[in-house]
């Protein structure tokens, strides 16, 4: 087969690989080294393009599952073999992807991987910054990155007429990708390469290597992340992006968490055992303080993504000299009555269901009203209030263990609802990003059986009108600056009041249309709530994919104040979001024991066509589990999680929407 841009010899080669019985498969290689990609960025990258096809096989041979259990040989001349191992290729990683292409290669037509070698000169950004931007990339079937973390690139021209040269090119390369099933026909290869150059332009026209090498640090992390991997928790994003972008960690946690452990003990430095309970109080500063004096080591930041522990670590930083905003900015952002009234709007405080009578009753307040705990999280507590009878079935829905007995009382706000995520850095926006939030079970437009305002997803991005877009951008940007954050990642929700928008079902499916009869007066920003730090896990998986920004490892490179990557990492893709996209969120709806299997993978089985449209999944529960009753306890929980895509259109994406929540399945005994 015959790579693009060969119109003369075609340049080619063979590997042999073999198993521990020295049984052989031939694969024959050619291959085309292209030239600079024609970007618009600042930097430059070649491209080299390898097809691998299967000529020969001894009957017994068989892949080993391990890879150094396989031995890779070039062919040379006059029987000359010569030995490829991972330190030849620059890693164990770079080593992986050509056994995958060589594995692939037995396919009916072969199979191509392509080599992305840096053409300027710098350290890279981040070290898997190769498959992090091209996640969902049509045209691949796998990514990887080869870099270890801040290496150099030297930008060196890449001139290939020998297989040898090929394979040395993999230690000078960021990483590879192999193409999904290609044709024998050359139309078609030419086409998905070319497909592929689009797609290598639009995800990496940004700044992805720096002049100056990047220092190693140490930041010290408050609360490691409640759920391990095994239970699809937070903490793999976090610790993996911390891996690549050479940030050594401590974590400090609970006794017997799962990162103290010799498991996960490879995520981190060192782990310092302290009492983390839902205490937020100078007792739990001095906890971090004495901890971190006592560690034997050094630390160049402390952060946490809890919180309610923002406003105690951030006073420990700043005992310790260590950078950190404001704690008075963190106990404003996670005090609902507090930020009520910073906002402007008119807003009181109670504590039981006669104090909120009276307010109710002394201020002529007019119904709906909305209770929610000034310090709650997950909508738990928020109620919504019709009347004066409801008063005391909205107090005895907090639960006060979680949340305390302090609730705020303030005037609901029926406009739609978004979700708005700000990257700041010196009081700059870099990154300005909205998703519509489908209505509550409690709203007055109410979508779902259960009557609360319990997450059921939102859609990526926003089909508001771009001046209501740019009022919520400038209305939450300014809110944010005179509460005393400049910089950092914050993840707020707010209401458009007056909205020229409103959620309506066309075809039985629910979405945002223009409203039939116009409002009176403006739009305005209603802000419910500023949550300073990145979106919860399964927000920022969506919008990893969405836009390729990790808000997590930005998250962590604020902790360290490296603003230099911070603001290289909050580029977009090029043409902006990459697909349409939807978070799916299936709430319980009574309490008991949960008698179904994985609810996601029953669902795949099933029905393997919505599989193809998801993401990112997660089954909350596993059988036998108990699950807690939202009505008698006021703890939400969900069912199981969906990420959603369509490259086609928003009405394709709430059609898939639509038939998952149908199809989902479970049952609670």
């Amino acid at each position: 087969m015959r790579l693009r841009g060969q119109v003369n010899e075609v340049m080619s080669g063979v590997i042999i690989a073999k198993d521990g019985n020295d049984h052989d498969v031939r694969i024959l290689c050619t291959w085309n080294a292209n030239g600079p990609a024609d970007t618009t960025g600042p930097i430059s990258w070649q491209s080299i393009d390898i097809c691998f096809r299967e000529i020969s096989r001894s009957p017994s041979f068989v892949w080993a599952t391990n890879a150094e259990d396989t031995s890779l040989l070039i062919e040379g001349s006059a029987d000359e073999l010569n030995r490829v191992d991972p330190q030849s290729l620059g890693s164990t990683a770079a080593f992986q992807f050509l056994l995958d292409c060589l594995v692939a290669a037995g396919r009916e037509h072969g199979c191509v991987g392509r080599l992305v070698v840096p053409q300027s000169r710098g350290y890279i950004v981040r070290s898997d910054i190769i498959p992090l931007r091209l996640l969902d990339c049509r045209p691949v079937a796998g990514i990887v990155g080869f870099a270890r973390p801040h290496q150099f690139f030297e930008g060196e021209s890449i001139c290939i007429k020998t297989l040898h040269q090929v394979l040395n090119t993999f230690a000078v390369s960021a990483g590879g990708m192999l193409l999904k099933q290609i044709n024998t026909d050359k139309t078609t290869l030419d086409s998905q390469l070319e497909d592929l150059d689009v797609e290598l332009r639009n995800r990496l026209s940004f700044p992805w290597l720096l002049t100056q090498r990047p220092k190693r640090k140490t930041l010290a992390l408050v609360e490691g992340g409640r759920r391990s991997p095994d239970y699809r928790g937070n903490g793999e994003t976090v610790f993996t992006a911390a891996e690549a972008l050479g940030i050594d960690m401590v974590v400090l946690d609970n006794p017997g968490h799962w990162l103290e452990g010799p498991r996960w003990a490879h995520w981190r430095k060192a782990f310092l055992p302290i009492e983390c309970t839902l205490q937020s109080d100078e007792v739990f500063t001095r906890r971090v303080v004495d901890a971190i004096r006592a560690y034997d080591g050094h630390i160049d930041g402390l952060v946490t993504f809890c919180d309610h522990y923002q406003e105690p670590v951030a006073a420990a930083a700043l005992e310790l000299s260590l950078p950190a905003c404001s704690p008075e900015a963190f106990a404003l952002a996670t005090d609902k009555f507090r930020l009520r009234l910073f906002e402007g709007h008119e807003a009181y405080e109670a504590s039981s269901v006669q104090e909120a009578t009276n307010i109710i009753l002394e201020h002529n307040l007019e119904f709906p009203l909305i209770f929610k705990p000034r310090t709650g999280y997950l909508s738990e507590g928020v109620f919504r209030v019709e009347s004066l009878a409801q008063v005391e079935d909205a107090v005895q829905s907090i639960n006060v263990e979680r949340h305390g007995t302090a609730f705020a009382i303030e005037r609901y706000c029926d406009g739609p609802e978004v979700d708005a995520n700000f990257i700041l850095c010196d009081g700059e926006v870099l990154h300005f990003e909205v998703s519509d939030e489908f209505p509550k079970g409690a709203d007055v437009n109410g979508n779902g059986n259960v009557e609360s305002f319990i997450e059921l997803g939102g859609v990526f991005p926003s089909c508001l009108p771009v001046d209501e877009l740019a009022l919520l951008r400038d209305s939450l940007h300014r809110s944010l600056c005179q509460m005393g954050f400049r910089d950092g990642v914050f993840h707020l929700e707010a209401r458009v009041a007056n909205s020229s928008m409103e959620f309506t079902k066309k075809d039985n499916v629910l979405d945002l249309t223009e409203r039939s009869v116009p409002v009176k007066g403006k739009p305005s920003v209603w802000l419910i709530e500023v949550n300073p730090r990145p979106p919860g896990i399964e927000v920022s998986d969506v919008l990893k994919h969405t836009y390729g920004i990790d808000y997590w490892g930005v998250g962590l490179l604020f902790g360290l104040q490296d603003r230099q990557r911070v603001r290289q990492l909050s580029h977009t893709f090029l043409q902006g979001p990459q697909y349409w996209s939807e978070t799916i969120f299936i709430p319980v709806e009574k309490g008991g024991i949960f008698d179904s299997e994985d609810v996601c993978l029953e669902l795949f089985s099933r029905r393997p066509d919505l599989a193809e449209c998801v993401s990112w999944y997660h089954c909350h529960y596993s059988k036998g589990a108990r699950v807690p009753d939202p009505r008698t306890t006021g703890v939400f929980s969900w069912a199981a999680h969906f990420n959603i895509f369509s490259r086609s259109s928003r009405a394709h994406l709430l059609e898939i929407a639509d038939c998952i929540k149908k199809e989902v399945k479970f049952s609670i005994i």
